[in-house]
């Protein structure tokens, strides 16, 4: 038996393995072309596989440029000035107890 000229949400979703709710999106978007006639969407099987076609081409080809491209060097920056002070006050000695202790006897 030969394929359907249209395919429902389902039959897209199925094609493209991709989810329902993100073919629904791609058809609400424009960027999958289909209509609603009524209530349900309606896909032209050679629509769908254009632009699985299409999708395939462009993410191919942005891999190929990703792995032909030189690799990244890293820019060395100066170091930022601290807010934060880089030593703490000294702070006077505190008295222990004994010799508060030895402070009060007469």
């Amino acid at each position: 038996m030969d394929a359907p000229d249209t395919l429902d949400i389902h039959q897209a979703a199925a094609i493209l393995h991709a989810d329902e709710e993100t073919v629904l999106a791609l058809a609400r978007s424009g960027e999958l072309p289909g209509t609603k006639i009524g209530r349900p969407w309606v896909f032209l099987r050679t629509d769908v596989l254009d632009y699985l076609r299409v999708r395939v081409g462009s993410d191919t080809a942005q891999r190929r440029q990703a792995a032909a491209a030189p690799p990244a060097v890293a820019a060395v920056l100066a170091p930022q000035r601290s807010r934060r002070r880089t030593s703490l006050p000294v702070l006077p000695d505190l008295p222990t107890l004994s010799t508060m202790a030895q402070n009060r006897s007469p």
